[in-house]
């Protein structure tokens, strides 16, 4: 097999596994609600503070919130869930690179992360500002950016710890919400400080914590997610899977 299809069929094999009915249902359920709200925003709040309000509640709800807990969900359980069933030992005994694996793994996770992020996203701050297309493309744009880089973190993180998703949401409230307020060296190492700067450049309004500029919100969630595809491989050829 050329390593193109390993790579596919890896691929497939991970994704077949990411949704299922109850995270249909959470998924639904966070859509829905970032739509109402930001209906509601939109028809409460005052036509020249519309946007500044909708793109506040969408980096407190979206980028704080949805994106990092949908993309905690479905990453850290990509390889993770294999772990705890002592099924990845069967996929890890084929004859195929540790990177492909590590790849394949990111981009299942990625594939429902990033549309879960940005369509529903998009469509609501579209219906909050009324279609104010700078404001849909700046909003698309970072939650793409935040999934992107959540993914490839997660996924690490589901390989390495045997309770990922707890230490994934101890990182997402306890270091993004509190401890990278304390300081800009800690804020850096917060990868929600960076499509949280996207979206603040590209609307020109003041959000907490976007201190980064627009060349470091663009570039390091790849980035990121690179280094953590690579970290996965490495694990994956050192690991003693079982």
């Amino acid at each position: 097999m050329s390593p193109v299809r390993q790579l596919l069929a890896l691929y497939r094999t991970l994704l077949d596994q990411q949704l299922t009915k109850s995270r249909l249902l959470l998924i639904a359920g966070f859509s829905v609600l970032a739509l109402v709200l930001a209906l509601s925003i939109g028809n409460q709040v005052e036509p020249e503070f519309r946007i500044e309000s909708v793109v506040g509640f969408l980096s407190v709800y979206g980028l704080g919130f949805m994106v990092p807990i949908l993309s905690l969900l479905f990453a850290s359980s990509t390889l993770g869930q294999l772990v705890d069933d002592e099924t990845l030992v069967y996929i890890w005994l084929r004859p195929n690179p540790r990177w492909q694996l590590a790849l394949a793994a990111w981009a299942a996770a990625t594939t429902v992360s990033l549309p879960v992020a940005v369509i529903p996203l998009a469509s609501a701050a579209a219906i909050g500002t009324s279609g104010q297309t700078d404001t849909v493309v700046a909003t698309g744009l970072s939650m793409a950016l935040a999934a992107i880089g959540y993914s490839g973190l997660f996924v690490l993180a589901g390989l390495v710890f045997r309770r990922a998703l707890l230490w994934g949401l101890v990182y997402v409230f306890i270091w993004e919400l509190f401890v990278a307020r304390a300081g800009a060296g800690a804020a850096r190492l917060s990868l929600n400080t960076y499509p949280h700067s996207v979206l603040a450049r590209m609307t020109e309004i003041e959000l907490p914590l976007a201190e980064r500029s627009m060349a470091a919100g663009l570039i390091v969630p790849p980035a990121l997610a690179l280094v953590a595809v690579a970290a996965t491989a490495w694990w994956l050829s050192r690991a003693e899977i079982t």
